[in-house]
């Protein structure tokens, strides 16, 4: 509730809406949102602590070590028990692989994933690449490399041709832009962080641990393992 009227103050401020900012701003003094929001952060991390080796895990992680993303993402997930696999878990974080491809949402369908945890991992993936957080910005970067190394530039997706020879660039998508790779390492990392998330959290209350789907049924053998 808080950021929807602070991004409404800013539109506002910046000509871009035609609200009323006096209204905006008495509902974010008189309802205490500040206070609010301060009050329900302390709580999750008091219930993060709670979660004992979970908790001490996650934030001995350069990053999180404040506790606000890692108490946000544990609330979020509420139970490692209802993932008796981490491809669940992934599939509930948003980071699914359907028939080869990334899970998207289709317009007029019902979310398939939690969308409110997908904003907390991009957060999440962000401090790693800003704290430059050992073992996951490695990831990051070397996933990144590889990317680059597989598509060499930038593509038409419609065309199949190099960006700079489409002649309906007006129409047509790219693919393969540094954007387009900077998402696709930060998902193998997060993918990965939460792949360590999931072990720490199962082990921790005594449940059965299975290995990735690729370690078991495609052979892959470049695993990184979580280090508690």
């Amino acid at each position: 509730m808080r950021k929807r009227h602070l991004l409404r103050i800013s539109s506002i401020e910046a000509g871009k809406s035609n609200m009323d900012l006096t209204i905006e701003q008495d509902i974010v003094e008189t309802m205490q949102l500040d206070a609010i929001q301060n009050i329900a952060k302390k709580m999750m991390i008091q219930w993060g602590k709670a979660t004992g080796p979970v908790w001490d895990w996650m934030t001995s992680i350069k990053g999180l070590g404040v506790g606000g993303e890692a108490a946000k993402l544990l609330a979020q997930i509420d139970d490692a028990g209802k993932f008796d696999t981490v491809s669940k878990l992934w599939r509930f974080c948003g980071y699914a692989v359907i028939d080869g491809h990334r899970e998207y949402n289709t317009s007029g369908e019902k979310s398939h994933y939690n969308r409110r945890i997908k904003g907390i991992c991009y957060c999440i993936a962000d401090q790693f690449i800003r704290q430059q957080t050992p073992v996951y910005v490695e990831i990051y970067y070397s996933e990144k490399e590889r990317q680059r190394r597989i598509h060499p530039e930038k593509m038409c997706k419609t065309c199949g041709c190099a960006w700079d020879d489409c002649t309906q660039r007006n129409t047509h998508k790219s693919i393969y832009s540094d954007g387009h790779i900077h998402a696709m390492a930060i998902r193998k990392m997060i993918k990965i962080f939460l792949q360590h998330l999931w072990v720490v959290w199962r082990e921790a209350e005594g449940l059965p641990v299975t290995n990735p789907y690729v370690e078991d049924m495609l052979g892959h053998t470049h695993i990184i393992r979580v280090k508690t």
